[in-house]
């Protein structure tokens, strides 16, 4: 299975386009489908989702999480330099075709809930093809 995700970051007035291929495994358990793969710093990537939220977790050290669900706001918690970061996601578009095997996701990384200014904006495309 060929995973691909191309990824647009927004931060200030930079923008950054993040494009990561891996061949990885397509799993299906109860209501969620699961994309796993090796990413190119060596961790073990699981992406948990269906049709309202996706959950990724990098196996990193320390471990990274981030939630994403439908129209709201979900915890992320990222590993920085000066320790572990907890975050907000703020999901603004989320679409799960299945049929064409890809995933549309548009989110704010924020400081928490309340905050007035994204600390970036992204706008993720994830796809997995045979």
């Amino acid at each position: 299975m060929k995973i691909i995700i191309d990824n647009k970051i927004m931060m200030d007035q930079d923008i950054d386009m993040v494009h990561e291929e891996a061949h990885g495994e397509y799993k299906e358990k109860g209501d969620f489908s699961y994309l796993i793969y090796t990413n190119s710093e060596k961790e073990r990537v699981i992406l948990k989702f269906n049709a309202s939220e996706l959950t990724v977790t990098r196996f990193s050290k320390p471990q990274s999480i981030m939630k994403f669900e439908k129209d709201t706001f979900a915890p992320a918690q990222i590993p920085s330099p000066v320790g572990l970061q907890r975050l907000v996601t703020k999901t603004t578009q989320f679409a799960l075709n299945q049929g064409d095997q890809e995933l549309i996701l548009h989110y704010q990384l924020l400081s928490h809930p309340e905050a007035e200014e994204a600390l970036a904006d992204y706008q993720m495309r994830l796809r997995w093809e045979a």
